[in-house]
């Protein structure tokens, strides 16, 4: 009975290592799941084709994974390259990286990446890759000391905080964000000399985390000894990333700005994506009459989701102070910075969950330590924001889809008809997810072709998802006559042609818009105009 009292009242340690386990293996797979042969794990660096063109001769001539679609790819290809030239020496590397002395400010990860790789370039691009999962194994038995002595509330803090959303996005993209975090957060831990020595790490892997600072610093009299500390920890601490800074400026000789345009006035960003996902949630982009199939898996609702979650940790924060928590200050003063970060970086709503990781940690551990009535009205606002990134991570990226048909035949006959449905000219190449697939058009004029191999004509008709990269007009026909006919916006829609006759043997399908195709963004210079998604071919019995 004493056995099953303390097991309420505290959770042994084997459970929280148990959670930790299945937490890993489950991020595990999808480093396995992404691996290709010959180029590794690199597909979770997001190399774009344009920085590849302009990279280094040895990054070049690395073996690794390109986006077919990707021009610019995302910022982890940068500190990968550097980790091919950690000393800076190649003069290509003004050209290759798109802020040099930004990002060679950040030069542990490459340096780590290239210690592991022991020099040979595809090793140390897949080392780099590994990086963050490698962090994370120490972040998981970092918490657990921090959350355990809290009983059921920190273990709910603790598996909330293996996963957040902040962690997916680094692993995500292979960024430094969250190595940075860790090493902050173990240095806060540690304390003392020890601390500030590992807070130097953690500011050559984002200078940003120097405020751990605050952390670390003392507030109380004797003052002369406090502030005589508080200046020891400070330049162990900042001189070694003061020295790799004048090394940067001497080998690159550029100018870049400090915060990189990230920074606005307090809540200006957040205000300006509420008003972006207002114009969403009135053009169909969300399925509201499956609202919880869309919250795992809805980018609009998920930053809203967002707002909620990192707002709900702010104001924890600012109203619960803990001035003797180490954490609390590193968190509090996180949660001022994250409340003035632009709509620049919010337009990827998932970048700054990074940011507010100081702030997610704090806000779960304080909880943990106040288990009070409106616990989990709190735990829940601020995590709510956890379901999508997993979703994003273990199922969108991470699992192997499906094999899926490309058209899904159904009929109202006995047996349904090996009818075949073939994707001939204007179309991409087949795109798919673990629960959806589809294709764009490429084309003004793009065609299907739909054989019939029974000896009687069909009754069919076409269903399936759009959407447009700008307003267009499409028109569907068969055999030149139209079934369908409509305008299409950036909003998702569902179309369904009228019933036509399919012959026996070889029918096409046309789809045709008169508006010329257009590049969706900056970061997919293809030329698209209209996507045909989960595309449904049904048959009946003609009349």
């Amino acid at each position: 009975m004493s056995i099953l009292k303390q097991f309420f009242a505290r959770p042994p340690v084997w459970v929280f290592v148990s959670v930790a386990a299945a937490a890993f293996l489950a991020l595990l797979s999808t480093y396995v799941n992404v691996y290709v042969p010959g180029l590794g794990i690199t597909k979770l660096i997001k190399i774009g084709q344009e920085f590849d063109r302009r990279g280094l001769a040895t990054f070049r001539a690395t073996p690794k994974y390109l986006g077919p679609s990707d021009r610019w790819g995302f910022d982890g290809q940068h500190y990968a390259q550097i980790a091919l030239d950690p000393l800076l020496r190649d003069p290509q590397i003004k050209i290759a990286v798109d802020n040099p002395p930004y990002r060679a400010r950040r030069i542990l990860l490459p340096w780590l990446a290239w210690l592991g790789g022991l020099g040979r370039p595809a090793w140390i691009l897949n080392v780099y890759a590994a990086l963050n999962l490698v962090f994370w194994i120490g972040f998981a038995a970092l918490l657990v000391p921090l959350f355990r002595p809290h009983g059921w509330a920190g273990f709910a803090g603790f598996a909330a905080m293996l996963m957040t959303c902040g962690i997916i996005e680094s692993m995500h993209s292979s960024l430094t964000d969250f190595p940075a975090f860790v090493l902050m957060t173990l240095a806060v831990v540690a304390g003392g000399t020890r601390g500030a020595g590992v807070l130097a790490l953690a500011a050559l892997a984002r200078e940003t985390n120097i405020v751990g600072l605050v952390g670390l610093w003392d507030y109380r009299p004797p003052w002369r000894a406090t502030l005589r500390r508080n200046l020891r920890f400070s330049l162990i601490a900042a001189i070694p990333m003061l020295l790799w800074f004048g090394y940067v400026a001497w080998r690159l000789r550029l100018s870049a700005t400090v915060d990189a345009g990230n920074l606005d006035w307090p809540l200006r960003g957040i205000m300006e994506k509420l008003g972006e996902f207002s114009v969403k949630a009135g053009d169909g982009t969300i399925s509201w009459d499956r609202w919880f199939h869309e919250f795992y898996t809805s980018e609009a609702l998920h930053a809203v989701l967002t707002i909620v979650a990192t707002l709900t940790q702010c104001i924890y924060l600012f109203v619960h102070r803990e001035w003797d928590n180490r954490l609390w200050r590193v968190g509090a003063l996180f949660a001022v910075f994250f409340l003035c970060i632009g709509f620049p970086a919010w337009q990827s709503h998932f970048t700054v969950t990074r940011h507010a990781l100081p702030v997610t940690l704090a806000f779960n551990l304080l909880l943990a330590i106040r288990p009070r009535r409106a616990w989990a009205v709190w735990f829940l606002l601020g995590n709510c924001f956890v379901p999508y990134g997993i979703h994003l991570f273990l199922v969108e990226d991470g699992l192997n889809p499906l094999a899926q048909p490309e058209c899904t035949v159904t009929s109202t006959l006995p047996s349904t008809p090996a009818v075949s449905v073939e994707f001939e000219g204007g179309w991409s190449g087949t795109e798919l997810n673990w629960s959806h697939q589809w294709r764009w058009g490429t084309a003004s004029q793009a065609t299907l072709r739909v054989v019939n191999p029974t000896p009687r004509p069909l009754a069919a008709e076409f269903a399936f998802k759009t959407t447009s990269v700008t307003p267009r007009d499409l028109t569907i026909t068969v055999r030149g006559a139209p079934v369908w006919s409509g305008h299409l916006s950036r909003g998702q829609q569902t179309v369904r042609t009228s019933g036509f006759l399919l012959p026996p043997g070889s029918t096409e399908v046309g789809f045709d818009s008169p508006q010329p195709p257009t590049s969706p963004s900056l970061k997919d210079d293809r030329s698209l105009t209209f996507l045909v998604k989960d595309l449904q071919l049904q048959l009946g019995a003609a009349p």
